[in-house]
């Protein structure tokens, strides 16, 4: 299985408040965007970091198995 570096950039808009963001185990929730030209659409909202990619990971193994070639590493943004 290859190694994917996942894009993390900065926001145009502030991130949501640290109230807002983080639940009651101390866990920081983020975004996950996919890229597609110049269209950018939330794909998941409230995982975190590591959850992100795990199921980025999980998506490009599928497809992987499915015959179909992974994801450019540059398809997913994580946001806060």
């Amino acid at each position: 299985m290859t190694t994917q570096r996942i894009v993390q950039q900065n926001q145009v808009h502030n991130p949501l408040p640290k109230k807002k963001r983080i639940d009651a185990n101390g866990n920081d929730k983020r975004r996950l965007w996919l890229k597609e030209g110049s269209a950018t659409i939330l794909f998941v909202n409230g995982l975190t970091e590591n959850g992100c990619k795990a199921l980025i990971s999980s998506i490009n193994h599928t497809l992987t198995k499915l015959g179909n070639k992974p994801l450019p590493d540059n398809k997913f943004l994580i946001t806060r």
